[in-house]
C-alpha cells in the first residue's frame, strides 16, 4: 500500500501567491511594451473647419544671373521657324545636365537671328516680352517661355526618397517639395522641419513645424533655389520603437527561464 505524501497548505498557498506575483508582472510588462505612438501629419492642429486670414501669397520675381541657364520655349504661327528656334537650345552644363541658353560672364545669351541678347538683371517675364517683341520681324504672333533649367533644391532624410527637385519657377512650396520626394516615412517627424539656406553673407538654418497651421503664413513656407530641405527622424519614436522590441526580447526570454523555475519550483514544493 502506497504512502501518501503530506503537503502543508502554507507551500501551496506560497506556491500560488508566487505564480499569481509572476502573471501580474508579465501583464504589465506587457502592457508597458504595447505603448502605441501618436501619429504625425500635416496641419495636425486643425481639428475642424477652419479659415486661416493673414495669409499672403507673396510674388517674388528673381532677377536672372550670370550663369544661369535658361530654357525657352519659342511657339508662333509658322512651326518651321519655331523649329529652328527651339532646336539651337544653347549650351550645356556637362554630360546629362539640362541643356538651356547659358548666361555667360557678360550677362548675355545668344539666340538665333537676335544675336547676343543682355539678359542679365531682368525678371523672367521682363525677358518674355522682350523676346516676342523683337521676334516679331522673324515670327508671326511669336509666344516664349522662360523658365529656369539649373535652379533647384535638395530634399534629404525621411521621404520617399532623398532627391534634387528641379525649380523652373521662382518658388516652390514646402508641402510640393515633399509631395513630389514621396510620403514621409513612420519615422519621420514634421515637427522638426530643417530648411537650410544660403545667403551672400552665411548659411541660415531653421526649424519648422508642419503640424502647426502658422507655418503657412511662415517667409520660409515658400523654398528658394539651392534650398536644403530636410526631414528628421521622430527620435523619441524611434527609441520608443526600440525599447519595444528590446522589452518583447526580454520578455520572451523571461518566460522562458521562468517557465523551468516554476517546473522546478513546483515539482520541489510537491516532494
Amino acid at each position: 500500500m502506497g504512502v501518501k505524501i503530506f503537503c502543508p497548505p502554507y507551500k501551496v498557498y506560497f506556491s500560488n501567491f508566487i505564480k499569481l506575483g509572476v502573471l501580474l508582472f508579465l501583464l504589465i510588462l506587457l502592457i508597458a511594451s504595447c505603448s502605441i505612438s501618436k501619429p504625425t501629419y500635416i496641419f495636425k492642429d486643425i481639428v475642424k473647419d477652419t479659415v486661416i486670414k493673414g495669409f499672403t501669397d507673396i510674388e517674388v520675381e528673381l532677377k536672372i544671373q550670370k550663369n544661369d541657364l535658361l530654357s525657352l520655349e519659342i511657339s508662333s504661327l509658322n512651326s518651321t521657324e519655331d523649329a529652328l528656334f527651339n532646336s539651337a537650345m544653347g549650351s550645356s552644363k556637362g554630360d546629362g545636365a539640362a541643356s538651356g541658353y547659358l548666361v555667360n560672364l557678360d550677362g548675355n545669351i545668344y539666340l538665333h537671328k537676335l544675336g547676343s541678347i543682355l539678359v542679365a538683371g531682368m525678371t523672367r517675364n521682363e525677358l518674355k516680352i522682350k523676346l516676342e517683341k523683337d521676334l516679331l520681324p522673324y515670327l508671326k504672333d511669336p509666344i516664349v517661355t522662360v523658365s529656369f533649367a539649373n535652379h533647384f533644391i535638395t530634399v534629404m532624410g525621411e521621404v520617399g526618397g532623398s532627391q534634387i527637385l528641379n525649380m523652373p519657377a521662382e518658388k516652390i512650396s514646402l508641402i510640393d517639395a515633399i509631395a513630389k520626394s514621396g510620403k514621409v516615412t513612420e519615422n519621420g517627424s514634421l515637427k522638426n522641419v530643417l530648411v537650410i539656406r544660403e545667403t551672400p553673407a552665411a548659411k541660415e538654418f531653421k526649424h519648422l513645424n508642419l503640424e502647426n497651421t502658422s507655418i503657412i503664413t511662415s517667409p520660409w513656407y515658400y523654398l528658394q533655389p539651392k534650398d536644403i530641405l530636410v526631414l528628421n527622424p521622430n527620435e523619441g519614436k524611434i527609441y520608443k520603437d526600440l525599447r519595444r522590441t528590446r522589452n518583447m526580447q526580454l520578455f520572451t526570454t523571461f518566460v522562458s527561464v521562468l517557465s523551468i523555475v516554476l517546473i522546478i519550483f513546483d515539482r520541489i514544493i510537491k516532494k
